[in-house]
């Protein structure tokens, strides 16, 4: 036990209780503590930290202590939320926890989070101001991947906004992404708390940590991380590890040492941001050009005039022989060029290009060049591409660049004016009923 805490309030309520039984664990008794002004507090505080010690315990290792107790701040005290101490936490307090809104999701995961500290800094020992990564960082990863086995998103929504049909939600590790300060990163995750450019840049310990480890997750698969993880656990509990003891536990669980030292060369030593876009992209068709060809034994000059009217009675040909033929498919192939650029750490990338065909062609962008150029000449012409099509790189730093369509699609132009419209309309609406 190397911190603790104590609560005093005479006016809390009697205190919430539940309890987690799991295997390797002894029974846990979950202890609520609230103040009458935030009783609506207690019964998700006590369902987000028994779900957390099924979560925690399954997919790290048991959790040993017989007991859990969680404090929900009473009001005008929030500077005492969020806060951890080992078998004892703080959440957080909030007027209306509506299911589906956003203090909802907030008092979920501050839940979450603080328990989970009981991991990363409790039973493993971190140490958070000499390597913030190990606590702050690798627990708020550990949070997400909890909520994202749940099909949860963050709801960005209040309660008078749902009555009104708003419902907005983002995806945990696309709400994570946000912090991660990906265009302009200051500091390796790796690095110590107080040397750093900013508080700011301290923050993205946070977030850019659970995006690092995000993208690790994606490029050596699910079972291998989480292997690499019980295995960093049960050897490191109770033992103060460091960055270089995670980096050895996850090279050894996955066995991808290649990813793991790479990412940890770009991300957790150094500080590379990840920035690679599609600069250009055509599909063309591929037409005779005139000049002089060999036609049954004989020099013949091919002129634009009799180049233009072959090209369209070819062409004529072809969609009396294909009347059903899609748009983009025609009597002459299509050179479809893709330009890439990158401007940031060499990440293994796949570019795939969709056809009119429905057919698909796919590349990768490996090495640290600049740019290299892609080519295909197929029987249709392409629609589309998209580069990291199965979401590898969240540390991308822009990830608007990273497909385009050959035809201009105002589809979401048309949504975004469409709902700003309406909030404006619902606002006015509003104001006018005062």
């Amino acid at each position: 036990m190397h911190d603790f805490a104590w609560t005093a309030d005479k006016r809390y309520a009697k205190p919430l209780v539940g309890y987690y039984e799991g295997a390797g664990s002894p029974k846990v008794t979950v202890r609520v503590l609230y103040p009458p002004e935030y009783e609506n507090n207690a019964k998700p505080a006590l369902d987000a930290t028994i779900d957390s010690l099924r979560f925690f315990s399954d997919t790290l290792g048991p959790y040993p202590y017989k007991t859990v107790t969680v404090v929900i701040p009473p009001y005008n005290a929030t500077e005492a939320g969020g806060m951890e101490y080992p078998t004892f936490f703080t959440a957080d307090s909030y007027a209306n926890v509506d299911k589906g809104t956003m203090t909802a999701d907030l008092l979920d995961f501050v839940t979450i989070h603080e328990f989970g500290h009981g991991y990363f800094y409790g039973l493993l020992g971190s140490n958070e101001f000499e390597e913030p990564m190990l606590d702050e960082g690798l627990n708020e990863y550990w949070d997400q991947r909890m909520l994202r086995a749940a099909n949860r998103s963050l709801h960005l929504t209040t309660t008078p906004l749902k009555k009104l049909g708003i419902d907005l939600r983002l995806p945990v590790f696309a709400y994570e992404r946000l912090g991660a300060m990906n265009e302009h990163p200051a500091d390796p995750i790796g690095q110590n708390s107080w040397n750093r450019m900013s508080g700011g840049s301290y923050g993205t310990v946070y977030s850019r940590t659970a995006t690092t480890m995000r993208d690790l997750e994606a490029q050596v698969g699910t079972p291998a991380l989480e292997r690499a993880f019980k295995l960093y656990y049960a050897r490191w509990k109770f033992r103060h590890p460091s960055v270089a003891d995670l980096r050895a536990a996850l090279v050894e669980g996955t066995g991808r040492p290649d990813v793991v030292d790479r990412i940890f060369a770009d991300q957790v030593y150094d500080v590379k941001p990840v920035d690679d876009s599609i600069a250009a992209f055509s599909s063309s068709e591929v037409l005779p050009q005139p000049g002089y060809v060999m036609h049954q034994g004989r020099r013949v000059e091919l002129t634009p005039k009799s180049l233009d009217k072959a090209v369209s009675d070819r062409r004529e040909a072809w969609k009396k022989a294909h009347p059903k033929a899609k748009p983009g498919e025609g009597a002459f192939p299509y050179r479809t060029v893709v330009l890439v650029r990158r401007a940031g750490a060499d990440v293994p990338q796949v570019l795939r290009v969709k056809f009119a065909d429905g057919s698909t062609a796919t590349a990768a962008f490996n090495g640290d060049q600049p740019w290299q150029r892609f080519t295909w000449t197929r029987k249709a012409k392409a629609v589309s591409v998209e580069l990291d099509p199965d979401g590898m790189h969240f540390l991308d730093a822009d990830q608007l660049d990273n497909s385009r369509t050959i035809d201009g699609n105002s589809a979401v132009a048309r949504r975004m004016t469409s709902q700003v419209g309406t909030a404006l309309q619902t606002l006015l609406a509003f104001l006018v009923s005062l």
